[in-house]
């Protein structure tokens, strides 16, 4: 009982180390790149506030 429970401590910092290893090499949250859909929905979002706008100028003319 006493070795399985060293075995799963040693085990569980062995993981930590590693998390923290890949966290440092990765970039930060803000900083990831965009997917290759993020390129997709940003057209789309711009084309939609474009069309926002142009509905505005309507309604305001």
């Amino acid at each position: 009982m006493d070795e399985e429970l060293e075995n799963f401590i040693r085990e569980r910092k062995a993981r930590v180390a590693e998390d923290k290893a890949s966290l440092e090499q990765e970039p930060p949250y803000m900083e990831i790149k965009g997917l290759p859909l993020g390129v997709e929905y940003e057209k789309k979002k711009q084309r939609l506030q474009h069309e926002l706008r142009m509905d505005y100028r309507r309604y305001m003319a």
